[in-house]
Protein backbone atom coordinates (compact mmCIF):
# COMPACT_ATOMS: atom_id res chain seq x y z
CA UNK A 1 0.00 0.00 0.00
CA UNK A 2 1.53 3.29 -1.00
CA UNK A 3 1.97 6.02 1.84
CA UNK A 4 -0.19 9.04 0.63
CA UNK A 5 2.11 11.80 1.27
CA UNK A 6 4.55 10.09 -1.60
CA UNK A 7 3.34 11.31 -5.09
CA UNK A 8 5.45 9.73 -7.34
CA UNK A 9 8.13 8.96 -5.24
CA UNK A 10 8.01 12.82 -4.14
CA UNK A 11 6.93 14.12 -0.36
CA UNK A 12 3.71 16.35 -0.76
CA UNK A 13 4.48 19.55 0.48
CA UNK A 14 2.70 20.88 3.40
CA UNK A 15 0.68 24.06 2.61
CA UNK A 16 2.36 27.40 3.50
CA UNK A 17 0.49 29.07 6.24
CA UNK A 18 -0.45 33.24 5.61
CA UNK A 19 1.63 35.58 7.75
CA UNK A 20 -1.08 37.59 9.61
CA UNK A 21 -0.34 40.34 12.45
CA UNK A 22 -2.02 39.12 15.77
CA UNK A 23 -5.28 40.24 16.29
CA UNK A 24 -4.48 42.55 18.92
CA UNK A 25 -2.42 44.43 16.59
CA UNK A 26 -5.58 45.93 15.01
CA UNK A 27 -7.21 47.36 18.11
CA UNK A 28 -3.96 48.70 18.98
CA UNK A 29 -3.38 50.47 15.55
CA UNK A 30 -7.04 51.96 15.70
CA UNK A 31 -6.27 53.25 19.23
CA UNK A 32 -2.47 55.03 18.62
CA UNK A 33 -4.41 56.59 15.52
CA UNK A 34 -7.55 58.04 17.69
CA UNK A 35 -5.08 59.42 20.47
CA UNK A 36 -2.68 61.08 17.69
CA UNK A 37 -5.95 62.11 16.11
CA UNK A 38 -6.98 63.54 19.98
CA UNK A 39 -3.48 65.07 20.23
CA UNK A 40 -3.74 67.03 16.65
CA UNK A 41 -7.52 67.87 17.98
CA UNK A 42 -5.93 69.40 20.74
CA UNK A 43 -3.42 71.26 19.68
CA UNK A 44 -5.35 73.01 17.01
CA UNK A 45 -8.09 73.99 20.08
CA UNK A 46 -5.00 75.41 22.16
CA UNK A 47 -3.89 78.37 19.29
CA UNK A 48 -6.38 80.76 19.93
CA UNK A 49 -7.16 83.15 16.82
CA UNK A 50 -6.94 86.67 19.28
CA UNK A 51 -8.37 89.04 17.09
CA UNK A 52 -11.57 87.22 16.68
CA UNK A 53 -11.73 86.22 20.18
CA UNK A 54 -11.76 89.91 20.96
CA UNK A 55 -14.03 90.77 18.90
CA UNK A 56 -16.61 88.03 20.55
CA UNK A 57 -15.60 89.29 23.59
CA UNK A 58 -16.78 92.61 23.02
CA UNK A 59 -19.94 91.55 20.92
CA UNK A 60 -21.27 90.38 24.15
CA UNK A 61 -20.21 92.99 26.12
CA UNK A 62 -22.42 95.16 23.63
CA UNK A 63 -25.04 92.74 23.68
CA UNK A 64 -25.52 92.93 27.48
CA UNK A 65 -26.22 97.11 26.73
CA UNK A 66 -28.94 96.34 25.00
CA UNK A 67 -27.76 94.96 21.12
CA UNK A 68 -27.26 92.14 19.46
CA UNK A 69 -25.32 90.51 16.66
CA UNK A 70 -21.71 90.99 16.10
CA UNK A 71 -20.59 94.56 15.16
CA UNK A 72 -19.74 95.23 11.78
CA UNK A 73 -16.07 94.47 11.01
CA UNK A 74 -15.05 96.25 8.05
CA UNK A 75 -12.79 99.46 7.84
CA UNK A 76 -14.34 102.54 7.61
CA UNK A 77 -12.67 104.48 4.80
CA UNK A 78 -13.51 107.87 6.30
CA UNK A 79 -11.88 107.36 9.87
CA UNK A 80 -7.80 108.29 9.81
CA UNK A 81 -5.79 105.95 10.90
CA UNK A 82 -4.94 107.86 14.39
CA UNK A 83 -8.85 107.92 15.28
CA UNK A 84 -9.48 107.18 18.62
CA UNK A 85 -12.40 104.80 17.30
CA UNK A 86 -10.27 103.54 14.00
CA UNK A 87 -9.72 99.57 13.79
CA UNK A 88 -6.97 97.60 15.22
CA UNK A 89 -6.30 95.02 12.47
CA UNK A 90 -9.72 95.14 10.89
CA UNK A 91 -11.51 95.04 13.72
CA UNK A 92 -13.44 97.44 15.94
CA UNK A 93 -11.40 98.33 19.36
CA UNK A 94 -13.32 97.52 22.83
CA UNK A 95 -13.32 101.17 23.08
CA UNK A 96 -14.62 102.09 20.00
CA UNK A 97 -17.43 99.67 20.29
CA UNK A 98 -18.40 101.89 23.62
CA UNK A 99 -18.14 104.72 22.12
CA UNK A 100 -20.54 103.61 19.17
CA UNK A 101 -22.74 102.13 21.55
CA UNK A 102 -22.83 105.35 23.33
CA UNK A 103 -23.34 107.77 20.35
CA UNK A 104 -26.34 104.87 19.53
CA UNK A 105 -28.43 105.71 22.95
CA UNK A 106 -27.64 109.45 22.00
CA UNK A 107 -28.65 109.63 19.02
CA UNK A 108 -31.87 107.88 20.29
CA UNK A 109 -33.18 110.03 22.46
CA UNK A 110 -32.12 112.95 20.31
CA UNK A 111 -34.98 111.33 17.78
CA UNK A 112 -37.31 110.52 20.53
CA UNK A 113 -37.27 114.03 21.54
CA UNK A 114 -37.17 115.22 17.68
CA UNK A 115 -40.36 113.23 17.17
CA UNK A 116 -42.49 114.65 20.44
CA UNK A 117 -42.05 118.26 19.00
CA UNK A 118 -43.37 117.15 15.66
CA UNK A 119 -46.04 115.81 17.31
CA UNK A 120 -45.28 111.96 16.38
CA UNK A 121 -44.01 110.64 19.65
CA UNK A 122 -46.60 107.80 19.93
CA UNK A 123 -47.11 106.74 16.11
CA UNK A 124 -43.50 105.98 15.92
CA UNK A 125 -41.90 103.18 17.12
CA UNK A 126 -38.43 103.47 17.90
CA UNK A 127 -35.16 101.14 18.90
CA UNK A 128 -31.75 100.16 18.61
CA UNK A 129 -30.91 97.18 16.60
CA UNK A 130 -26.69 96.44 15.11
CA UNK A 131 -27.31 98.56 12.49
CA UNK A 132 -28.24 101.70 14.49
CA UNK A 133 -31.44 103.87 15.67
CA UNK A 134 -34.42 102.61 13.74
CA UNK A 135 -37.86 104.30 13.39
CA UNK A 136 -40.90 102.30 12.29
CA UNK A 137 -43.17 105.18 11.12
CA UNK A 138 -46.81 104.06 9.70
CA UNK A 139 -47.05 103.68 5.84
CA UNK A 140 -49.98 106.59 6.68
CA UNK A 141 -48.23 109.71 7.49
CA UNK A 142 -46.49 109.27 3.83
CA UNK A 143 -48.97 107.48 1.43
CA UNK A 144 -52.55 106.76 0.77
CA UNK A 145 -53.98 102.85 0.69
CA UNK A 146 -51.41 101.04 -1.82
CA UNK A 147 -50.14 103.92 -3.53
CA UNK A 148 -46.59 105.76 -3.41
CA UNK A 149 -46.84 109.50 -4.46
CA UNK A 150 -45.82 111.43 -0.82
CA UNK A 151 -48.80 113.25 0.59
CA UNK A 152 -48.51 116.85 1.15
CA UNK A 153 -48.01 116.14 4.73
CA UNK A 154 -45.56 113.76 4.15
CA UNK A 155 -43.62 116.39 2.88
CA UNK A 156 -43.85 118.83 5.61
CA UNK A 157 -42.64 115.37 8.25
CA UNK A 158 -39.92 115.02 5.65
CA UNK A 159 -38.58 118.68 5.50
CA UNK A 160 -38.24 118.55 9.51
CA UNK A 161 -36.45 115.03 9.19
CA UNK A 162 -34.14 116.30 7.34
CA UNK A 163 -33.01 119.20 9.41
CA UNK A 164 -32.62 116.15 12.07
CA UNK A 165 -30.40 113.82 9.36
CA UNK A 166 -28.40 117.19 8.51
CA UNK A 167 -27.56 117.36 12.19
CA UNK A 168 -26.54 114.01 12.51
CA UNK A 169 -24.81 113.28 9.38
CA UNK A 170 -25.17 109.81 9.56
CA UNK A 171 -25.80 107.00 6.99
CA UNK A 172 -29.95 107.04 6.72
CA UNK A 173 -31.50 103.30 5.14
CA UNK A 174 -34.88 103.56 4.16
CA UNK A 175 -37.19 101.00 3.72
CA UNK A 176 -40.68 100.02 2.05
CA UNK A 177 -42.66 97.21 4.23
CA UNK A 178 -46.02 96.16 3.10
CA UNK A 179 -48.86 93.64 4.42
CA UNK A 180 -49.85 90.14 2.83
CA UNK A 181 -52.74 91.95 0.49
CA UNK A 182 -51.87 91.30 -2.80
CA UNK A 183 -51.51 94.39 -5.46
CA UNK A 184 -51.80 93.93 -8.91
CA UNK A 185 -52.27 97.23 -10.70
CA UNK A 186 -50.31 98.36 -13.78
CA UNK A 187 -47.81 100.50 -11.79
CA UNK A 188 -47.30 98.12 -8.88
CA UNK A 189 -47.36 94.09 -10.48
CA UNK A 190 -46.57 93.27 -6.92
CA UNK A 191 -45.99 94.55 -3.25
CA UNK A 192 -42.18 94.04 -4.19
CA UNK A 193 -42.59 97.04 -6.46
CA UNK A 194 -44.91 98.99 -4.24
CA UNK A 195 -42.20 98.42 -1.24
CA UNK A 196 -38.98 100.01 -3.59
CA UNK A 197 -40.80 102.94 -5.16
CA UNK A 198 -42.04 104.01 -1.83
CA UNK A 199 -38.34 103.40 -0.01
CA UNK A 200 -37.22 105.50 -3.45
CA UNK A 201 -39.84 108.63 -3.36
CA UNK A 202 -38.64 108.82 0.11
CA UNK A 203 -34.92 109.19 -0.66
CA UNK A 204 -35.72 111.20 -3.59
CA UNK A 205 -37.79 113.63 -1.52
CA UNK A 206 -34.67 113.95 0.97
CA UNK A 207 -31.74 114.24 -1.55
CA UNK A 208 -33.13 116.01 -4.30
CA UNK A 209 -36.13 118.58 -2.67
CA UNK A 210 -33.94 119.03 0.60
CA UNK A 211 -30.52 118.85 -0.83
CA UNK A 212 -29.48 115.89 1.29
CA UNK A 213 -25.97 114.03 0.30
CA UNK A 214 -27.30 111.28 -1.88
CA UNK A 215 -24.02 109.03 -0.69
CA UNK A 216 -25.55 108.26 2.92
CA UNK A 217 -28.51 106.75 1.87
CA UNK A 218 -29.61 103.56 0.76
CA UNK A 219 -33.34 102.73 -0.49
CA UNK A 220 -34.76 99.27 -0.48
CA UNK A 221 -38.17 97.43 0.03
CA UNK A 222 -38.70 93.97 0.91
CA UNK A 223 -42.40 93.95 0.44
CA UNK A 224 -44.34 91.61 2.84
CA UNK A 225 -41.64 89.41 4.02
CA UNK A 226 -40.82 91.09 6.93
CA UNK A 227 -43.21 91.66 8.78
CA UNK A 228 -43.33 93.17 12.63
CA UNK A 229 -46.26 90.54 13.44
CA UNK A 230 -48.17 88.08 11.77
CA UNK A 231 -50.50 89.63 8.90
CA UNK A 232 -53.53 88.02 11.18
CA UNK A 233 -56.06 90.85 11.40
CA UNK A 234 -56.51 94.89 9.97
CA UNK A 235 -54.62 95.92 13.27
CA UNK A 236 -51.56 93.74 12.31
CA UNK A 237 -51.53 94.47 8.38
CA UNK A 238 -51.89 97.85 8.86
CA UNK A 239 -48.56 97.89 11.49
CA UNK A 240 -46.82 95.95 8.91
CA UNK A 241 -47.53 98.38 6.16
CA UNK A 242 -44.58 100.90 7.17
CA UNK A 243 -41.40 103.09 6.00
CA UNK A 244 -38.16 101.90 8.37
CA UNK A 245 -35.80 104.66 8.59
CA UNK A 246 -32.37 103.28 10.22
CA UNK A 247 -29.93 105.78 11.25
CA UNK A 248 -26.91 104.26 10.80
CA UNK A 249 -24.30 104.62 13.87
CA UNK A 250 -21.74 102.54 11.65
CA UNK A 251 -20.81 105.05 8.92
CA UNK A 252 -19.02 108.09 9.61
CA UNK A 253 -20.43 111.38 10.24
CA UNK A 254 -20.25 113.98 8.01
CA UNK A 255 -21.16 117.42 7.35
CA UNK A 256 -24.55 117.66 4.94
CA UNK A 257 -26.08 120.80 4.07
CA UNK A 258 -29.64 121.42 2.87
CA UNK A 259 -30.80 123.67 1.20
Amino acid sequence: MSNPRVNNGRRAKKPKKELSSPLWMTTYSDMVTLLLTFFILLFTMSVIDIERFQTVIISIRTSFMGYTGIMEQTPDPFESPDDSRSFEDGFFSEAAMLERAREAEAIMAMVEAFLAEIGLEGQVEVRLDERGVVMELPDYIFFERARADLRLEAREVLDKFSELFVNLGRGIIVEGHTCNLPINVPEFPSNWELSVIRAVRVTRYLVEERGLDPHLFTATGYGEFQPLEPNLSPESRARNRRVTIVISVFTPQRSIEAY
